[in-house]
């Protein structure tokens, strides 16, 4: 394993003598069938590099895993890693881990080798692609893993509902995310860990210490097969989108501001891939057409769909630099789309890309690339133009005409028949603090007097009463109960005899968010300590019925007060807590913090000791055998002085009598000696202080 590899690498087109350079805005694309990955401009869609991977890939399945500067490719056929290195252009290392099936993930200056069959993670030295430890069993049989920015590698375990976290490549705690045998998924969402929960329709954000949020996904997935529920490796900000392809229903959650939109498209007959979110708009593969079915979230609206290849066949999405792309992994076609809808295509197989580069060329640094830029690639056929914005024509509107009617006659030409009245889109619904915003897509067809929502409940209102046929195409609904799920139609009323037309229903919607954090959390101890009293005040957006869980000593409690009692901890110890709030929207970020237990200090005067001029001992440990006696309480035979000391706690020890009194309670105090001007730390017997009737005096543990 390591040894270096021939190979040869094709660089982008450039005039005779200049050797154009690998975009800073690229990504690399596999080509399984000629065994290559092709290097792609993002901004122009140019190949601006190509490598040919080692002999005997061509024709395997590869992926590629590219963070930064790192670009790794697997065979998943051998399992087989080579780096690309595309400083130098060149196939620079390979390691050979010898199964089929592997999954490879890098990021943040670590790289994986995933083996689902033995359930095993290994990290590699993403440079050498050799290991850089052995392989690790994770406890079960793994799903599909990512690692975020930070290099953590998160790895999801269905069988017991849990996602074990790998740290600078050590195994972690696993944190519990769902029932044993759930459906997971993981998802980086603006670079976060975000796992959801295909079986009971949650989406939960993760951190290394348990989970930090979780979002309700609604009718929309319960219920769902499982394995229907779509939801993308990772996005380029903090909306994921979640589709259930069996039924359409379309989800799309903000894990910051936790606003949830919920759609519907159409997906019936369609073999579908993991929807992807750029900008307003949500890509779904289409692989039975090669196409990519678009819709629209800022009109409510499908969009045009995006051709990639000619026909049936796997397409790959990922979003890098802001971009999102598309790429056959079996053919020569794939595309890049920018947020505002413009598609690039790309051709992988381009013959006029220059040959591998000679011994003794300079390096290739990243940056734009120079010199002449290589020909357009032609699309697909069928493919809208490479370099035109796909948009989304106004609903009703097949001219194109922007007064949304249809062309009239020409001079002299035939009288057009007037349209039929249409319904509206579907609406989309968006549920918002207090409120649901209903958006739809005008009506088809005749130019309608206005739109009416439909639906809503006594105890809502709508704002406004109606929209007129130039829009906004928006309503909001407030009131309503956070606990209730709400559907709504939108009418077009025509008048003039003419019938109205009513939109299909929208998807189910909560007038509530995800409640945010905790505030004002504070600990108060009890008398002596061992516990006390946690209190805090209501999050932003506590609508609804609120419960609290209180994770903390002694595992989680759900509550439905602002407040927990802790009894039986430890003192001079500080206990971690963090309390989440929920509605049925879902739960918020969770506020943490730790309950000192540390004994507060105590001024109290010496007892016992006027009545002769023998001092009292200060021990090492709270007993007189095998103890040292770092120092002494002078004798006080006529009482003049009054000796003072500062309690820190007391502890039981070995029992000691004075007269009448016996007690095995021993005082741990600093006593400042007035005959060394030092302090001396360490423990009296009780007798002489008589800590055990203060009740400020806290045990020591």
């Amino acid at each position: 394993m390591g040894t270096l590899i021939g190979t040869s690498l094709a660089v982008g087109a450039g005039e005779s003598g200049t050797r154009p350079r690998l975009a800073d805005v690229g990504a690399w694309l596999a080509g399984s069938e000629k065994g290559e990955v092709a290097h792609a401009h993002g901004l122009t869609g140019d190949v601006d590099g190509k490598v040919v991977l080692p002999a005997g890939m061509a024709g395997h399945p590869v992926s590629v895993a590219q963070d930064g500067d790192t670009t790794l490719v697997l065979d998943e056929r051998t399992g087989e890693v080579v780096r690309i290195d595309a400083s130098q252009l060149s196939a620079a290392q390979s390691a050979d881990y010898g199964a089929a099936g592997l999954q490879l993930v890098s990021g943040g200056a670590y790289a994986y080798v995933v083996d689902p069959h033995k359930g095993t993670v290994q990290r590699i030295d993403p440079a050498m692609t050799t290991p850089e430890s052995p392989p690790v069993d994770v406890g079960g049989k793994p799903g599909a893993a990512v690692v975020d920015g930070e290099g953590t590698l998160w790895v999801p375990l269905p069988d017991s509902g849990t996602v074990v976290p790998f740290t600078k490549g050590l195994k972690g705690t696993a944190v519990k995310v769902a029932e044993a045998g759930h459906d997971l998924a993981l998802t980086l969402a603006d670079g976060h860990p975000v796992v959801t929960d295909g079986t009971a329709g949650v989406m939960r954000v993760l951190t290394a210490t348990g989970v930090q949020g979780s979002f309700d996904l609604g009718d929309a997935v319960t219920g769902t097969d499982p394995d229907d529920v779509l939801v993308p490796a990772g996005t380029d900000g903090s909306a994921v989108p979640v589709l259930a392809a069996g039924t359409g229903d379309l989800v799309v959650v903000d894990v910051r501001s936790r606003h949830t939109t919920r759609a519907h498209v159409q997906t019936e007959g369609h073999e579908l891939g993991a929807p992807h979110l750029l900008g307003k708009r949500v890509y779904i593969p289409d692989e039975s057409t090669g196409r990519l079915l678009v819709y629209d979230t800022a009109l409510s609206t499908p969009a045009p769909p995006v051709p990639v290849t000619e026909g049936a066949g796997e397409l790959e999405l990922f979003v890098r630099d802001g971009l999102l792309w598309v790429n056959d992994p079996d053919g020569s076609a794939a595309a890049v789309i920018d947020a505002d809808g413009e598609v690039r295509h790309i051709g992988k197989y381009r013959t006029e890309v220059p040959s591998a580069r000679e011994p003794g060329d300079e390096p290739i640094e990243d940056s734009i690339p120079t010199g002449v830029p290589g020909a357009p690639v032609p699309p697909p056929p069928g493919a809208p133009n490479a370099t035109a914005p796909v948009t989304d024509p106004p609903s009703g509107n097949p001219s194109g005409d922007p007064s949304g009617q249809p062309p009239g006659p020409g001079p002299g030409g035939p009288t057009q028949p007037e349209p039929e009245p249409g319904a509206p889109g579907a609406p989309q619904a968006e549920s918002r603090s207090g409120a649901i915003r209903i958006t739809f897509a005008k009506a088809l067809g005749a130019t309608p007097q206005r739109y009416v929502l439909k639906g809503a409940a006594p105890d809502q209102t709508v704002t406004p009463d109606g929209v007129g046929p130039d829009g906004p195409y928006t309503f909001e609904v407030r009131g309503g109960s956070c606990d209730e799920q709400y559907s709504f139609t939108v009418v077009a009323e025509y008048g003039g005899g003419k019938p109205d037309k009513e939109s299909a229903p929208s998807a189910l919607a909560r007038p509530c968010i995800a409640p945010g954090a905790p505030r004002g959390l504070t600990f108060t101890p009890a008398e002596r300590g061992h516990g006390g009293t946690l209190t805090w005040d209501a999050p932003q957006d506590a609508e609804g019925t609120v419960t609290y869980t209180v994770n903390g000593p002694g595992g989680s409690v759900q509550i439905t007060e602002r407040s927990h009692r802790f009894e039986k901890l430890r003192n001079s110890t500080k206990h971690w807590v963090a309390v989440m709030a929920r509605n049925a929207a879902g739960s918020g970020t969770a506020t943490d913090g730790w309950m000192d237990l540390t004994p507060p200090s105590q001024q109290m005067t010496i007892v016992n000791n006027t009545a002769n001029d023998v001092p009292v001992g200060i021990r090492s440990l709270p007993t007189t055998v095998g103890s040292g006696r770092p120092g002494e309480i002078p004798g006080n035979k006529d009482g003049e002085v009054t000796q003072v000391t500062t309690v820190h706690c007391n502890v039981r020890g070995q029992e000691n009598s004075y007269g009448d009194e016996t007690t095995d309670v021993w005082a741990y105090h600093t006593f400042h000696s007035p005959v060394t001007n030092k302090d001396i730390i360490g423990y009296t017997s009780d007798l002489y202080v008589n800590s055990r009737s203060n009740p400020k005096v806290w045990d020591c543990e």
